[in-house]
C-alpha cells in the first residue's frame, strides 16, 4: 500500500545560482481549472464514497456529488496549468499530479514538497492551487496523497491525459481505463469506478486509442485483448506518460502488465468485426468491433 523503504531526496540550486520559476503563471496563457474533493455516506466497505469532481463550467458541482472515479482531465502539452483543489471532505487531503514534472511545492505529499517552504496539508473547507508544467503528451494519473489506504479505495484518484498541441480529445476514439480498488480488499477491483461495464462499440475503420491506468494500492494486473482464445493484435504507443521510440512500437500481441502506478498506451486498427473480450485483471469487458 505505497509503503515500504523510502527516502526523500532534497535537489538544491547549482552552486552560485538562484532558483527560479520556468514558467510566468500571471500570463494570461495560463489555464486555470477548479478540482472539488467531494463524498457521499455509504454503506459499503469504506464509511464514504469520496472523489474528485472537475468543475466543467461556471455552476460549482454539487456538495455531496462524487464521481467514481474522477474524470479524465485533459490537457495540452506546453500549456501551463494550474488547478485549485478544494476541499469538500470531512478530513484532510492532498493530490498528487503522479508523473508529471513540475515545481516540488505542487507536487503533492503533504509537509515534504517543497523548497523552501513546504506544501501543506488542504485542510476541509480550504485550498491548495498547484502549478503544472506539461513536457510531455501521455498518460498519467492523479490522485490523494494522504491516508492513501481509506481516501483511494474510497475513489479519490482519476487518470489525466495530455495531448499535443491542437489535438482533440475523441472520446468515440480515445479509450481510459483506470483500475481502482473499491475497498480496502484486493478483490474488489473496479475498472473506471464499476466492477460490471457496459459493452464497449467500436468502429472497425480507423484507429483506436486505449489507455491503461493501474491506481490500485497494491497489485499487478494482466490486461489482454482477445477474441474467442486468440489473442488480438495491437501497437505499443506509450509507458508511463512518454511515447516509447519508434522500434518500441510494433504490433504485437494485446497483452501487457500493470503495476501500481503505472500507465500504459496502445493503438489498435484493422481489427476484424466482431465480439472480443477486454480483460483487465479478474473484470472483463464485452467489446463489440462493427
Amino acid at each position: 500500500h505505497m509503503a515500504g523503504l523510502v527516502i526523500g531526496m532534497n535537489v538544491t540550486p547549482r552552486k552560485g545560482r538562484r532558483w527560479t520559476a520556468t514558467e510566468n503563471w500571471s500570463a494570461p496563457n495560463v489555464r486555470k481549472l477548479h478540482l472539488f474533493a467531494t463524498e457521499r455516506p455509504r454503506k459499503g466497505p469504506t464509511p464514504f464514497a469520496m472523489s474528485y469532481v472537475l468543475q466543467r463550467d461556471h455552476r460549482l458541482p454539487a456538495m455531496d456529488s462524487v464521481d467514481l472515479p474522477g474524470q479524465p482531465i485533459v490537457l495540452t502539452r506546453g500549456e501551463p496549468t494550474q488547478i485549485t483543489v478544494v476541499n469538500r471532505a470531512h478530513e484532510g487531503t492532498a493530490v498528487h499530479w503522479h508523473g508529471i514534472e513540475l515545481e516540488s511545492y505542487s507536487d503533492g505529499v503533504a509537509g515534504w514538497s517543497g523548497f523552501g517552504k513546504l506544501a501543506p496539508m488542504i485542510a476541509p473547507g480550504d485550498s491548495f492551487t498547484a502549478r503544472l508544467s506539461l513536457p510531455r503528451a501521455g498518460t498519467f494519473i492523479y490522485h490523494t496523497h494522504l491516508n492513501d489506504v481509506e481516501q483511494v479505495t474510497s475513489g479519490m484518484y482519476g487518470p489525466i491525459v495530455v495531448l499535443e498541441p491542437g489535438e482533440k480529445f475523441d472520446r468515440s476514439r480515445d479509450h481510459v481505463f483506470t483500475i481502482g480498488w473499491d475497498g480496502p480488499k484486493a478483490s474488489s477491483v473496479v475498472v473506471n469506478g464499476d466492477s460490471v461495464a457496459p459493452p464497449l462499440i467500436l468502429d472497425a475503420a480507423g484507429t483506436h486509442r486505449l489507455r491503461f491506468v493501474n491506481i490500485a494500492p497494491a497489485a499487478v494486473y494482466t490486461i489482454a485483448l482477445i477474441r474467442d482464445t486468440t489473442v488480438a493484435t495491437w501497437r505499443p504507443r506509450g509507458k508511463d506518460g512518454a511515447d516509447l521510440p519508434m522500434g518500441l512500437r510494433k504490433p504485437g500481441p494485446a497483452v501487457t502488465r500493470l503495476d501500481a502506478g503505472e500507465t500504459f498506451d496502445a493503438e489498435i486498427e484493422h481489427l476484424s468485426p466482431g465480439d472480443y473480450t477486454l480483460n483487465i485483471g479478474p473484470r472483463k469487458r464485452r467489446v463489440i468491433v462493427r
